[in-house]
């Protein structure tokens, strides 16, 4: 009997040994792993710390002047050309002159590029819009509120994916 406890307890310090060398393995091959994850969480962070440091900080070509502030706000406003048209007048009238000076509210200082390579395509669109309007047509406030919708609607379509938030009357001279 005493045999078989001394073999029972060889056998369990036997297991407890091999217990050992395992949990020894996988500590070994956790080890590295752990050391990896924490490496790229590490250089996640680091990235993302120094990233936003980098937007906080004003870089050396960029001037702070007035023309940035919209910006901030999100409004930009992109100045069209003063346009001066005939209106649509019946034969025998005497010529209705339409002068309009506009300008768009915009997002984006990169959509006031895209607006400004389009431009010929815009003043083309808005100088035959106007020539078809008629007198009736511009006059009062429902009139210039209809205009308004119509050039917005008209540019939207012209510009995309650039989009007019408003079309604002600068100047607006009828004889």
């Amino acid at each position: 009997m005493a045999e078989e406890e001394n073999e029972n307890q060889e056998n369990a310090g036997e297991e407890e040994g091999a217990s050992q060398k395992q949990h020894k393995k996988s500590i070994l091959w956790f080890l590295p792993l752990f050391l990896a994850v924490a490496l790229i969480g590490a250089v996640y962070f680091a990235n993302n710390f120094f990233n936003a440091s980098e937007e906080e900080k004003p870089h050396a070509d960029q001037k702070e002047t007035a023309e940035q502030e919209p910006e901030k706000t999100g409004l930009i406003f992109f100045d069209v050309p003063e346009m001066l048209v005939n209106l649509n007048v019946k034969a025998g009238q005497k010529p209705v002159y339409f002068k309009v000076k506009i300008a768009l509210e915009i997002e984006k200082v990169s959509d006031a590029e895209q607006i400004e390579k389009l431009l010929p395509r815009v003043i083309d669109s808005l100088q035959f819009y106007l020539r078809e309007m008629r007198l009736d047509e511009v006059q009062g406030s429902m009139g210039s509120y209809r205009l308004k919708e119509e050039i917005t609607a008209r540019l939207n379509k012209i510009l995309s994916p650039v989009k007019i938030n408003d079309v604002l009357f600068k100047e607006v001279l009828i004889q």
